[in-house]
């Protein structure tokens, strides 16, 4: 969704590319003086209309962040802070309409007047009162760009049917993603490796028709109350939140997670609580180090038991489910 974000330059380099192309600029005129004149016209008009339409793409290519999906939005909140990039927006606008209002009037000056030291000097105040412009929304644009490589990180969010799995972290979601589709999060036996979003898919094919089922690795909770949790905790309630049609709560018994069982299932009541008209489904994981008398199904990604079943039960999901 934001792989295709238009390139958002610093203040310094955004005035240097428009400088750059004017200085391009040749006019051909076989009166010298004529063409004297045009080429200070010209050039002035490359540079203005480079840089403000520059400030346009800025701002109009940037994705409206009230028409995200829900789950996106959460996302800016949480890793950008809406706010501060809607006044980034907002300020940045005002510097491509600013440039815009001072170069239309000052346009009609210089082709009314014929004088070459009158159009150098009005070329001149042109330069220096769009770059004056520019270089004011310096802080604001140094946001966008950052915001912008940010965006390009996210993960792109389907809408077909979507397995989200939760539980503590280390209890095995980033190696259960792995053993379920193609996606390669991060694995490693250390609380909190998975500090992002991770997607990825299970295909069923029937007769003519493939369905694609979504499936979501997310960071690592722990049980506490929502204001305790830190960014990377958010991230994994806001794909709970808005994006899980079936939960997959994973369990580890045998506690090499380094978080007791007892603690594990408390989340599990709160999760419950929060999301009590969608699906979960309770695995516990590890089942090569410690199998339960429960009657959850059990699983490891090590041997691989239980995956074939659990895979089953996912592709078993009505494709044409929706979140209530």
């Amino acid at each position: 969704m934001f792989r295709n974000l238009p390139l958002v330059l610093d203040a310094q380099e955004t005035i240097k590319r428009s400088l750059a192309k004017s200085h391009k600029v040749q006019v051909t005129d076989r009166n010298a003086d004529f063409k004297r004149k045009k080429t200070v016209i010209a050039k002035t008009e490359s540079f203005a209309t480079s840089l403000i339409s520059t400030l346009e793409s800025y701002v109009k290519k940037f994705p409206s962040i009230e028409n995200l999906p829900p789950f996106y939005q959460d996302l800016i909140d949480i890793k950008i802070d809406v706010n501060s990039l809607k006044k980034s927006l907002g300020a940045v606008n005002w510097a491509y309409k600013t440039c815009n209002n001072i170069y239309s009037k000052q346009r009609k000056a210089m082709r009314k007047n014929s004088n070459y030291d009158f159009l150098q000097n009005k070329q001149q105040e042109i330069y220096g009162r769009l770059t004056s412009v520019v270089k004011q929304v310096s802080n604001e644009l140094e946001l966008m760009a950052n915001a912008q490589m940010i965006l390009k990180e996210f993960p792109d969010i389907n809408d077909v049917p979507t397995i989200v799995i939760a539980g503590y972290p280390n209890v095995g979601k980033s190696s259960l993603l792995r053993c379920l589709s193609a996606a390669k999060p991060e694995v490693a036996q250390y609380p909190f490796t998975t500090k992002e979003i991770y997607v990825g898919h299970i295909k069923k094919q029937e007769r003519y028709i493939t369905h694609t089922y979504q499936i979501i690795d997310t960071p690592g909770l722990l049980d506490q109350s929502f204001f305790e949790r830190n960014k990377i905790e958010r991230q994994a309630i806001s794909a709970l939140k808005h994006l899980a049609n079936v939960i997959i709560f994973l369990l580890d018994p045998s506690e090499t997670c380094g978080y007791k069982l007892d603690d594990q299932l408390n989340l599990l009541s709160e999760i419950k609580k929060m999301f009590k008209f969608v699906d979960i489904m309770v695995v516990e994981t590890k089942s090569d180090i410690l199998k339960t008398e429960s009657s959850n199904l059990k699983i490891s990604c090590k041997t691989e038991e239980g995956i074939s079943e659990l895979k089953e039960k996912i592709l078993s999901i009505d494709v044409g489910l929706e979140r209530s």
